[in-house]
């Protein structure tokens, strides 16, 4: 019996101190971690230097709210890869309806009234678009409990279409026009159909930014950052007069865009 409670006294005492040695270990940092953001964008530029062009889309200004993942896959945890989508929103576009008086005419000069508005598409109120970005970090480490981050990435912004189908009588006389006007991306000349015009689609863009990271606890953080965005893809216009009896075009027309330069805020935590 005593030879018992001593083996067992013994066993208990290993036991103790294998637990504490291991409390005294230290934890091994998590190779991942996540961000949740508040950012707010303000462009630089108009879209479109034509001014019933850039108009029809909405004005470059975004709140978005971001998600952001972040791993360290190498050997040197200074460095990492991350991947982040948000839902931006952004205001309604100056043109709210059609409008003869805002846009370009068949002929300068001559009066034109709306006849009849075979199709009206896209977004003329405020309007919810979808950002998302792929790249590499840096993760530095400053005095005290503050990390400097600085990202480089790129990615898309969805940037929906818009259009306009009508039918323009000319004033004092019998002419009528059938009248295409496209809001889009890249849209072009090149790529315009009566039924079908592409622009509807994501704008492509490269994005810097520089975080500034403050720990509450080891998996716990306040997140605050500066960023920058320049677009590849052009909010280009596009703008077609048909003569409605026998075909022909009398005008058409192309007003491209920008590239877009915005700068941003953000906020939020890190976990």
């Amino acid at each position: 019996m005593k030879k018992s409670i001593l083996l067992f006294a013994i066993a208990a005492v290993a036991a103790i101190q294998s637990v504490s040695a291991q409390q005294k270990r230290p934890v091994a940092k998590s190779r991942y971690w996540f961000d949740l953001q508040v950012v707010q964008h303000f462009g630089l530029d108009k879209w479109n230097d034509a001014g019933y062009a850039d108009d029809g889309f909405p004005p470059a200004s975004m709140t978005e709210f971001r998600g952001v993942f972040n791993f360290t896959p190498f050997a040197n945890p200074v460095f990492g890869l991350y991947a982040d989508a948000g839902l931006g929103v952004m205001p309604a576009p100056k043109i709210g309806s059609f409008d003869t008086g805002r846009l370009p005419m068949p002929n300068s000069g001559t009066r034109y009234y709306l006849r009849e508005m075979v199709s009206e598409s896209g977004v003329d109120n405020a309007s919810v678009h979808l950002r998302a970005s792929v790249g590499i970090f840096g993760n530095f480490k400053m005095a005290g409990k503050l990390n400097i981050m600085p990202y480089l990435g790129a990615g898309l912004l969805t940037m929906p279409q818009r259009r306009y189908e009508t039918v323009l009588k000319e004033d004092g006389s019998n002419m009528q026009y059938n009248a295409l006007y496209v809001w889009g991306v890249d849209v072009s000349d090149a790529d315009v159909a009566d039924e079908y015009a592409s622009g509807a689609g994501p704008a492509g863009f490269v994005t810097g930014r520089l975080n500034f990271k403050y720990r509450i606890k080891p998996a716990l953080g306040l997140v605050f950052g500066l960023e920058y965005t320049y677009f590849i893809s052009r909010m280009n216009f596009y703008g077609k007069y048909s003569n409605t009896f026998n075909g022909n075009v009398q005008r058409s027309f192309n007003a491209e865009g920008n590239n877009m330069n915005m700068l941003a805020v953000s906020a939020g935590i890190s976990f």
